[in-house]
């Protein structure tokens, strides 16, 4: 049974994520084989992961095996999401910055962000 995957999104490596488990789920990914004209596009800059993808597969169990080794190297603020519906498989890859508090302060009757 066919299906269409799409994948989106950025996440952050551990410091001392698995390097070997990392680039060994990439490059299994990267294999991914597509039945249309879908693609993969994986990129890591310092130790940011993000991935785009698209395109109809024959079976998305394989893709999800290796997202799940992938999850254990990734920031306790990064997750990769799957939601399946019948024939298509939704995964997004979220990193949640915190936000910096600000406070404001009044002088002489003007308020400034610190």
């Amino acid at each position: 049974m066919m299906e269409y995957l799409e994948m989106r999104g950025a996440v952050k490596l551990k410091f001392d994520a698995d390097k070997s488990v990392v680039y060994s789920v990439l490059d299994k990914l990267r294999e991914t084989e597509f039945v249309d004209a879908g693609y993969i596009d994986i990129g890591i800059e310092k130790n940011i992961l993000s991935i785009s993808a698209q395109g109809t597969i024959s079976e998305s169990y394989s893709t999800r095996a290796l997202l799940t080794r992938l999850q254990g190297q990734l920031t306790e603020a990064s997750m990769i999401g799957v939601s399946s519906v019948r024939w298509e498989t939704l995964v997004v890859l979220k990193h949640w910055q915190p936000t910096l508090a600000m406070r404001l302060e009044a002088t002489d009757q003007r308020v400034f962000a610190n």
